[in-house]
């Protein structure tokens, strides 16, 4: 006799929401080994209650990647952006150090800056208070009590400037956090300063920026990056036409991974004669010329990194069904000086446009159908172990860690 799903099926939740959520016990799969090892639960894609204990837990605790120092090369350029839905204003001060602030006046809350350029002061348009490019308070003209006493003097004027958000630079990258947290942001990148260092990333420039708006949780193509099942598949023209088969993996620090495929070339292009690129950095140690690093750096960061350049992603959540992705070429600062830079460069766009596309198409899709009531968790294969393993640390961040005499209790 045919069995037939059942819709709504109890037995296995799918993507409906158990009302005790961060209950450990809902997440033992994920915390089993061999054959029952599982990814998340799917409610972690498609709830907002799991959405928002994300970004409580993980993003603002955690040193995220924001962009370029390159954004503000002089001292006096800003830049005003939006990050993980927060106005804010990047400077480079009078000591060419970068920071980043809330672009809000600490008065009345209205925008101090709009777009970018160059200043050696800002002033709020609303009330004309002005700020220093370290965001201390300059003046606050005509602030006083009714009985025309100023409000700010020298005891409590350093609690009237622009309010700092915490943020480091390494590589030439700016990064935030938006709450105190247990890393520096050193201890954050782990084995990235060393391994990556002759690379000098610092030295690179952008080249070309794409932002992609998202149908998916920002979880999908994070995932994906990882996930070595679907290359052969998803990839099958693309990526698979590079034949590796060694692999070094470099002992991580904390939950950075890095992974250097061996193989001539670069992987930032694919193996045929029509994809010329640029040639090899001469600085980068002889044992890593030879090959292409494929690097996480959770929570939503991930680069490619060859001998001839970088390829950067950020996942970014909006929503628990939306995301942002921005990927960033990166190349020496030399190649942009060849006369055939816009043709050698064209050819890394080219193979962008066909991995990114093809990745960004099936995560956009696998998200469509989580959300079906007739979903199910599957078991994880050998090829998707990296896909548990970054399950467990969101389980670790969100829940709790494994704590199996709690379950047991349960």
């Amino acid at each position: 006799m045919t069995k037939y799903v059942s819709y709504g099926d109890h037995a296995n939740l799918g993507v409906a929401e158990p009302d005790d959520m961060f209950s450990p016990r809902h997440y033992a799969a994920v915390r089993g080994g061999g054959r029952q090892k599982r990814a998340l639960p799917l409610w972690c894609y498609t709830s907002e209650r799991f959405h928002e204990a994300e970004v409580e837990k993980i993003f603002l605790p955690s040193w995220n990647l924001l962009d370029r120092e390159e954004i503000v090369p002089e001292i006096g350029d800003f830049h005003c952006m939006t990050f993980k839905g927060a106005n804010l204003l990047v400077v480079r001060g009078k000591d060419n150090k970068v920071r980043v602030f809330a672009n809000t006046c600490p008065h009345r809350g209205a925008l101090v800056a709009q777009g970018e350029g160059n200043c050696k002061v800002f002033q709020c348009p609303y009330h004309f208070w002005s700020f220093g490019l370290d965001g201390h308070l300059i003046g606050a003209p005509q602030y006083t009590d009714d009985d025309r006493r100023d409000l700010i003097d020298a005891s409590n004027r350093e609690e009237f400037g622009l309010a700092e958000i915490a943020s480091g630079c390494w590589g030439g990258f700016i990064f935030v956090r938006f709450r105190e947290g247990t890393q520096t942001l050193e201890q954050h990148l782990g084995a990235f300063v060393e391994t990556l260092a002759s690379h000098r990333l610092e030295d690179m420039r952008v080249a070309r920026k794409d932002v992609f708006e998202m149908e998916a949780n920002w979880k999908c193509f994070a995932e994906n990056y990882i996930d070595g099942y679907h290359i052969p598949f998803v990839h099958k023209d693309s990526l698979s036409r590079w034949k590796t088969t060694e692999y070094r993996r470099v002992e991580p620090h904390g939950r950075e991974l890095l992974a250097f495929a061996v193989h001539e070339g670069s992987q930032l292009l694919l193996p045929a004669d029509d994809y010329k690129g640029f040639p090899a950095m001469a600085q980068i140690d002889d044992d890593k010329k030879g090959g292409t690093y494929f690097t996480t750096l959770p929570p939503g960061s991930m680069m490619t990194m060859g001998n001839d350049g970088a390829l950067v992603f950020q996942s970014e959540p909006i929503s628990a069904g939306r995301s942002r992705l921005t990927v960033t070429s990166l190349f020496p600062k030399s190649c942009f000086e060849r006369d055939d830079f816009d043709e050698l460069a064209e050819n890394y766009y080219r193979r962008n446009a066909m991995v990114v596309g093809e990745d960004k198409v099936i995560s956009e899709r696998q998200y469509a159908g989580l959300r079906s009531p007739f979903a199910r968790d599957a078991r994880l294969g050998t090829s998707e172990n990296a896909v548990n393993g970054f399950a467990n640390w969101i389980v670790d961040q969100v829940v709790g860690s494994d704590d199996q005499a709690q379950i047991a209790a349960e």
